[in-house]
């Protein structure tokens, strides 16, 4: 399985400027183009086209993360898979199709993929459940439901 923020196109080399924009994108998705270039002391037309190449490189991607206890999602638990051989990535792929699933990650180790999934009501995750019991090459799953959640940040810093 691949890494779906890995890109197609060779990898390109962030200088100071491109890591200024990130650090700044960090704090504020939203930032306008002539923000940045007040900040950075450089072009707008710079920043536009910085900002634009490290979006279509894949070097970072902009987007909301909801709080699920504020949606209706408050029910969290992750699922830690052990798969037959030769199933991992039919069985990965599978989950990441699922719209309760929302991580999915193949490891090396005890368990070949954990999963994160939200839930809004007992219902919904009963019928995720009876999903489960029907896929093939699942050998076995834990659940561990998240009583309370204290940090979820997604921040990774490149320095």
């Amino acid at each position: 399985m691949t890494n779906p923020h890995s890109s197609s196109t060779a990898d390109i080399a962030l200088d100071a400027v491109d890591q200024s924009i990130i650090d700044l994108l960090r704090i504020d998705g939203r930032m306008a183009f002539t923000e940045i270039s007040k900040r950075l002391n450089i072009p707008e037309a710079t920043a536009r086209y910085r900002v634009q190449r490290l979006l279509q490189s894949k070097v970072i991607q902009i987007t909301a993360w909801p709080n699920p206890d504020k949606i209706g999602k408050s029910h969290v638990m992750t699922l830690l898979f052990t798969i037959e051989n030769g199933w991992i990535d039919q069985v990965a792929q599978e989950l990441a199709g699922m719209e309760e699933v929302r991580f999915v990650a193949i490891f090396l180790g005890r368990y070949n993929i954990i999963a994160d999934v939200y839930f809004g009501v007992h219902d919904d995750l009963i019928a995720f459940f009876e999903k489960l019991h029907h896929m093939k090459g699942i050998i076995t799953y834990e659940s561990q439901t998240i009583l309370k959640l204290l940090k979820a940040e997604y921040e990774y810093v490149i320095r």
